[in-house]
């Protein structure tokens, strides 16, 4: 399959390259020029995304702002009118299916602490895919309005659009690097590993659904999202717990 992937220089991006490169052709778009091979284009301009997806078959769409503190500005301009022009884009070429970056923090308002990365302890809640938006900050809002959009294309272009609701996942492929911090409890529940990551990626790839919403994030024992739905939609069961890295040996 013939995988195109924006934001491909990101954290994320990096990952997902290796990983599936072994079983896919992936074709990386960036922002500026990279060491590796990769197609330099801004999401925001929708003359230079013209023709930039001819002969895909799918996107992985991860570029744009992914900063719980950024403004506004930043927000319409990379993430909203960006993730639009993708999804046009994806449209006019004919790719069948968008993978769609999006976040925990759609939802994360309704557990959030004094800020999005802290967790209120006292709200023991289970959150499902279809309980109400939330957004915990204006990027959480900018990502639910790509859901929307992706709902938009699947229903009146035929575009099937996935919608992985990404939890949290940094340098370190363990969740200790908040230990002592005020994250702490939110990478504990939101932990993402990169194993898990790279299989929950690779299901929607496989996944054959016009619309799809999924939780991505490791099987972890203090999790406040109620994975079942993904379980069977996605076939994703992730395998990695957050809390093992806090077992005493």
């Amino acid at each position: 399959m013939k995988i195109g992937i924006t934001g491909a220089e990101g954290r994320i991006g990096g990952y997902l390259r290796a990983g599936l490169s072994v079983a896919h052709q992936i074709n990386s778009f960036t922002l500026t020029g990279q060491q590796f091979d990769s197609t330099v284009v801004d999401i925001s301009d929708a003359d230079a995304m013209n023709g930039a997806f001819s002969g895909l078959d799918a996107v992985i769409h991860l570029a744009g702002d992914p900063s719980p503190a950024g403004s506004w500005e930043s927000m319409l301009k990379n993430n909203i009118i960006g993730t639009f022009n993708v999804l046009e884009e994806s449209r006019r070429a004919g790719v069948r299916k968008v993978v769609f970056a999006s976040t925990n923090h759609t939802q994360h308002g309704e557990t959030m602490g004094a800020s999005p990365e802290i967790l209120d302890m006292s709200k023991r809640v289970m959150l499902r895919l279809n309980d109400y938006f939330n957004p915990s900050s204006i990027y959480g809002a900018s990502k639910a309005t790509g859901e929307i959009y992706g709902r938009l294309f699947a229903r009146h272009h035929g575009v099937q659009f996935v919608a992985m609701r990404i939890g949290a996942i940094g340098d370190e492929d363990s969740p200790l690097r908040s230990v002592g911090k005020p994250s702490e409890d939110y990478n504990r529940a939101m932990f993402l590993s990169r194993r898990d990551l790279v299989t929950a990626f690779k299901k929607a790839l496989e996944v054959d659904r016009d619309f799809t919403l999924a939780y991505v994030i490791s099987n972890n024992g203090r999790r406040i999202f109620d994975m079942r739905e993904t379980n069977e939609t996605l076939g994703f069961y992730p395998e990695d717990d957050a809390e093992t890295f806090f077992e005493k040996p």
